[in-house]
Order: structure tokens, then C-alpha cells, then sequence
């Protein structure tokens, strides 16, 4: 007894020597209603082998095992693993999303045991490694109302648009420039108005205005599942414009973080923007914070006369239509789709 008892204590202190268990998921990034694979690594990287290694991974409310290969008594999985030494384990826990958001792994157990099972050790961990879900319409989109989309293909290569992001210089104002072109703090120098000046490209760019209420004024008008279908809507909707060849751009009733104002994501070539566009998506919440006539009055103030604004909204209110009917007049090409025009 006193030998199986030194050796039992003699496993605690070198069990966890050597070995390093990691989770991610993989990809860490998908649509709704793919499956993601999380990944579970055990290296052992000692010469003593790993006898028994128990793992039990708890997952948050908003992601589901499959069905054939989830614990029965958890929102998780359980799995036993034997590790030789120096070597290292891969154990794959398919996954499905059940709604979008950002989720991590709530809790990650492992037990190593002994070759008798007399003294387990065990650890607890949680794995940084987050998975982030973007929203897909749960309410398809019907063909009449895509055909009305300005992306429905690729940009004429006849037409070219001005690239905000590229600076190509000023010369003096000429009447009809539009106001928000005007460079005012060179006229200011310079004693005389200034219109700035963008490099030409053949890449078109939309707006798209979320409206996360259902009416006006917005306090009035909260509901959290069609505020879903607008945002799943926004998604499609720019999935269809990128692959076309189009720089989307994203506004939206609501905010990210508290007192940092309504969400924006302006349209951009850049390396990683489709990135953040859908990963604004994803995190966005569903219920709206402010009208979307304010934020839309604003927002138009930058846009040019060659513009496309898609305004998703499920009941617009008054004001919203003011907005779009200003928008129109300045040259705009404003379009207003409605998830509760086909339900």
C-alpha cells in the first residue's frame, strides 16, 4: 500500500509535465448553418505515455454538438484518449452554430489518469480561440425583389466612379461641384474655394442602411426577430455585391459599444475589410438604439451623386422616408427592400 501510494504521488507531480492541450476552431470564422469543426490537440512530449486522458468541453448556449457525437448529459462532448509518449493526439468535435455572434469555448476539462485509474489529475482551462457566426436570411430573398438590386451584375467597365481612398489632388471650384467635395480648410488658405480630386476606378460601392425597429419613433417599435431578418438580409445582400465586383459599404440603428454612436463600416478596397464587414454583422445586436433618419442624414452627407443606398427596413417610418426621398433628389440611387414584404 505504501508503494502504490508513493507511486500515486509521484504521478501527480510529474502527470502534467510535457503535456499541452489547445482548442480552436476550425474555420474560425462561418455562416450560419455550416458546420465548424473544433479542434482539440493533446501533446505529450515526454517519453511516459498518457494512459487514460479524459476530456469534457462545455459549449455555449448558441453552438450545438452533432447530434450523433454529443454527450447526452451536457451541452458538450466527453472523450477518452490514450497519448504515447512523445506524441500528439488530434480529436475533432463537429459543431453546429445555431445563431450568429461571437462564441468561445465556456470550459475545457482534462483528466489524466494512471494506468490504474487510483489518482487522476485533473485541470481546468479556457481556450482564448473564438469562433464568430455571420447571420444568413432566415426568409429567402424572392428573384423580383433581387432584380431591383444594383449588383445584380458586374459594374459596366465603360463607367468609372471616383475612389475616396485615394487622394489625387484639388483644382479651383467650379460651379455645381457638390459642397461636400469642397476643400475647406485649403479655401480658407488659399482665400479662394477648392474642389478635391479622387483617382478613377472602375469598382462601384453601395451603402447598405440597416433598420433594426420596426416604426418610428424606435422605442416603440423593438422587435428582436425581425430585426434578425434584416440582418440576415444585409448579409446576403453583401455577399451578392462583393462577389459582383462592388465595395460595400454598412450603417446601421445601433451600436457596438455603448456611447461610441451608430454603427459604421465605410466601403473600402483594402485588405481585410470584408472581414470587418461581416464580422460587424455578426456582432451587431437586434435591437435598434436611435431612429435611422438621423444616422441616414449624416451618413448621406458624403455620398456622391453616383451612390447606391439600399435601405433594408421592415416598416419605414416617416422621417426614414424623407431621408431616402433627399437622397434621391441629390442624385442617389436609393432602393428600400422589406423582409415583411414576403412573409
Amino acid at each position: 500500500m505504501a508503494f502504490v501510494a508513493g507511486v500515486a504521488a509521484l504521478w501527480t507531480r510529474v502527470a502534467w509535465r510535457g503535456v499541452r492541450v489547445s482548442a480552436r476552431f476550425r474555420p474560425a470564422r462561418a455562416f450560419l448553418g455550416e458546420r465548424v469543426l473544433l479542434r482539440i490537440e493533446v501533446t505529450n512530449t515526454l517519453w511516459l505515455p498518457l494512459p487514460l486522458v479524459r476530456l469534457s468541453v462545455w459549449l455555449p448556449s448558441g453552438l450545438r454538438g452533432a447530434e450523433a457525437s454529443q454527450s447526452p448529459t451536457m451541452r458538450g462532448f466527453r472523450r477518452r484518449v490514450t497519448v504515447p509518449g512523445r506524441s500528439r493526439v488530434t480529436i475533432d468535435l463537429p459543431i453546429d452554430p445555431r445563431r450568429r455572434g461571437e462564441y468561445w469555448v465556456e470550459r475545457l476539462s482534462v483528466e489524466l489518469a494512471d494506468p490504474f485509474d487510483l489518482a487522476p489529475v485533473a485541470r481546468e482551462m479556457t481556450p482564448e480561440d473564438a469562433l464568430l457566426v455571420m447571420p444568413e436570411p432566415r426568409i429567402g430573398i424572392p428573384a423580383d425583389v433581387r432584380r431591383r438590386l444594383p449588383f445584380g451584375a458586374p459594374a459596366p467597365s465603360q463607367r468609372l466612379f471616383e475612389d475616396r481612398e485615394r487622394f489625387a489632388g484639388v483644382r479651383p471650384y467650379e460651379p455645381g461641384d457638390p459642397l461636400n467635395r469642397v476643400h475647406w480648410k485649403l479655401s480658407a488658405h488659399a482665400g479662394m474655394l477648392h474642389t478635391k480630386l479622387f483617382e478613377p476606378t472602375r469598382s462601384a460601392h453601395v451603402e447598405l442602411a440597416l433598420d433594426l425597429a420596426t416604426g418610428e419613433p424606435f422605442w416603440d417599435s423593438i422587435y428582436p426577430q425581425i430585426a434578425e431578418d434584416v440582418i440576415g438580409w444585409a448579409s446576403f445582400l453583401a455577399r451578392q455585391a462583393i462577389d459582383s465586383g462592388w465595395r460595400v459599404g454598412l450603417v446601421a440603428n445601433a451600436h457596438l459599444s455603448r456611447g461610441r454612436g451608430p454603427l459604421r463600416v465605410p466601403p473600402s478596397s483594402a485588405r481585410g475589410h470584408e472581414a470587418a464587414l461581416f464580422a460587424a454583422l455578426a456582432r451587431v445586436p437586434n435591437e435598434a438604439t436611435s431612429d435611422l433618419a438621423p444616422v441616414l442624414r449624416v451618413w448621406g452627407r458624403r455620398l456622391g451623386r453616383d451612390a447606391s443606398v439600399v435601405v433594408v427596413s421592415a416598416r419605414p417610418g416617416r422621417w426614414l422616408e424623407h431621408e431616402m426621398t433627399v437622397l434621391r433628389r441629390r442624385g442617389a440611387n436609393v432602393i428600400h427592400l422589406s423582409p415583411l414584404a414576403v412573409t
